[in-house]
């Protein structure tokens, strides 16, 4: 036992300071030696504890110790639960060149309900079933879609012409989006179905979209004024 400690103990040192630890971190080890020698290094200011099975040495600096980054944090806890995950929100979409802004409180799409209690830190989650449907800036593209006109510092009509030029750039493949929207609500679907106007999409893949709406229902999204193809996709 206490050639694992010492060994465990090593490991973490050695390792960078705001690094993130769980017990699949050492594998090569027993189970219960992990758990015991982890909350031994907690109790003894070596490392902190986040939640079960999650633990940091913390950096620290002249103005104190600093907290793991929230992403880092959540994203290590949805590994250790099996749970896939991507990044979305602001901050993938200023990846992508939609916003310039960023968020104080970070959102990650998972594939399943999932509870992430006892960690210190604010991310929002948000539950898409088919999350590996596509590529994870395509998942944050239709997320953007479905929050059109709550995208800080910008238009609708300016982040659907930078999503339609992503696609005509092949950082985003159109096909793959229109198939991963077979959840998403109505308005995303036909946004979808605007941008694949625009670029002159395969008339098949087009109508596939056109048959999954409601013929009778609008979507007011301010965009008719700035592209007359809106229309044919009930599009106000």
């Amino acid at each position: 036992m206490a050639s694992v400690a010492s060994s465990i103990r090593s490991k973490v040192e050695k390792a960078p300071a705001d690094r993130l630890w769980t017990f699949r971190d050492f594998r090569a080890f027993p189970g219960s030696a992990v758990a015991m020698t982890l909350s031994r290094l907690a109790r003894k200011g070596v490392v902190r504890r986040l939640r079960k099975g999650v633990y940091y040495r913390p950096k620290k600096t002249r103005f104190g110790e600093l907290k793991p980054d929230a992403v880092r944090v959540v994203s290590t806890v949805l590994d250790s639960k099996g749970v896939g995950w991507m990044p979305s929100g602001l901050a993938a979409w200023n990846a992508l060149g939609l916003t310039t802004q960023i968020s104080a409180v970070p959102t990650l799409a998972v594939a399943r309900r999932v509870s992430v209690e006892a960690v210190e830190t604010a991310v929002r989650l948000r539950v898409v079933p088919n999350l590996h449907a596509c590529s994870a800036e395509e998942r944050a593209a239709l997320d953007a879609l479905r929050d059109l006109r709550r995208i800080p510092g910008t238009t609708p009509e300016a982040t659907i012409r930078r999503l339609a030029d992503l696609c005509r750039a092949g950082r985003l493949v159109f096909a793959r989006m229109t198939r991963a929207a077979h959840h998403e609500p109505p308005r995303v679907r036909a946004l979808l179905g605007l941008i694949g106007t625009l670029l002159r999409e395969d008339s098949r893949a087009l109508a596939k979209l056109k048959d999954s709406l409601n013929p009778v229902t609008t979507f007011q999204l301010g965009l008719a004024g700035h592209f007359p193809e809106a229309a044919n996709w009930n599009i106000r």
